[in-house]
């Protein structure tokens, strides 16, 4: 597995999506330092090398060739030799998705953590009832419950380090790093034990959502509405990178991180999830048809803005990062309401 520090680069080849001067974006295989287009490698009969959407829907064709190359010492050689430094190229998204999917309320300290701080708050003479009720209700959702999933637009992909533009009128903007699994292979009524064969690989998400559009003030009754709270551009800084999945093994042990301004927001661990990514891909694939570059955001530790009474705004400098998998820095910026 890819091991690098939350500051460190990675040490095998992984999929970035880069451009230089206005080109249009294209992938490219990186060591962390340098990036090498992957039309160095078209005679090994990649599909795709010009847009990283058509890579990655191509991705039961490309895969094999690609395994072979990130495992070979040589690869390395010839990005560091032929490539250019990845601090040159802006890098946006590693993935290009025609639909994302993200699972709500799926990891057990956040769910416990929102109990503690309802009412009376953590330290409230309620606080023990409402932490017994939260656990007994976790696990009886474990045990005959299913993922809870939504649909995020996929025009709000963006790049992992893109200014996140925030209106006077958005006071209520909330972070959210996930782990993303990214979708190799069409997959229809997927067992779990065989959900793992569908994934491409995995990057860093940050799933803004604005709190305060969650529940409909105008239609209290008709429950959530995700595309207002969820889903306007640049609401899911996506990479710097996918690692194929590959060279990740055993996902339940990566740490998943987030500073706001240097300060530790949120700090957990994959293997507290309710609902596991299988079950997760599962689930989805008997309600709907996943297709090769489809993400899935599957659900975020403790630390939520709600939690710390502080949401995002103007100035704020937003680092997220998943062990293995590299860190992303957003910078938010003041945006009209017009």
């Amino acid at each position: 597995m890819i091991r690098p520090s939350e500051t460190t680069t990675a040490m095998l080849p992984v999929l970035v999506n880069v451009s230089i001067a206005q080109c249009i974006p294209l992938p490219a295989l990186s060591i962390g330092t340098h990036a090498l287009a992957l039309a160095h490698w078209a005679h090994l009969g990649f599909r795709g090398t010009g847009c990283i959407e058509t890579f990655l829907r191509e991705w039961e064709v490309n895969a094999p060739s690609l395994k072979q190359i990130c495992a070979d010492p040589a690869t390395t050689d010839a990005i560091v030799k032929l490539g250019v430094p990845l601090s040159n190229f802006r890098v946006h998204s590693p993935v290009a998705p025609r639909q994302v999917y993200c699972t709500i309320g799926n990891y057990r300290d956040q769910l416990l953590q929102a109990a503690l701080d309802a009412d009376d708050g953590p330290d409230g003479p309620g606080a023990a009832a409402r932490r017994e009720a939260a656990l007994n209700s976790i696990e009886a959702r474990r045990r005959n419950g299913a993922p809870y999933i939504c649909i995020k637009g996929a025009a709000c992909v963006s790049g992992p380090h893109d200014p996140l533009a925030i209106s006077p009128n958005l006071e209520t903007l909330d972070w959210e790093v996930e782990i993303g699994v990214v979708i190799g292979k069409s997959a229809a009524h997927v067992r779990v034990e065989d959900a793992f064969d569908c994934i491409a690989g995995y990057c860093i998400v940050n799933d803004i959502t604005l709190r305060d559009r969650v529940f409909r003030r105008d239609a209290p009754a008709m429950g959530t509405d995700w595309l207002q709270s969820k889903s306007r551009p640049g609401w899911l800084p996506a990479g710097p990178w996918m690692v194929p999945a590959w060279n990740v093994g055993d996902a339940t042990q990566l740490r998943l991180w987030l500073r706001l301004n240097g300060s530790l927001m949120q700090d957990g661990l994959v293997s507290d999830m309710i609902f596991s990514i299988g079950e997760q891909i599962a689930c989805l694939s008997n309600s709907t048809r996943l297709e090769p570059g489809d993400l899935i955001c599957t659900g975020t530790p403790a630390g939520i803005g709600s939690h710390h009474g502080r949401y995002l705004r103007p100035g704020d400098v937003v680092e997220a990062g998943i062990e293995g998998l590299g860190s992303q820095r957003v910078m938010c910026i003041a945006q009209s309401n017009a």
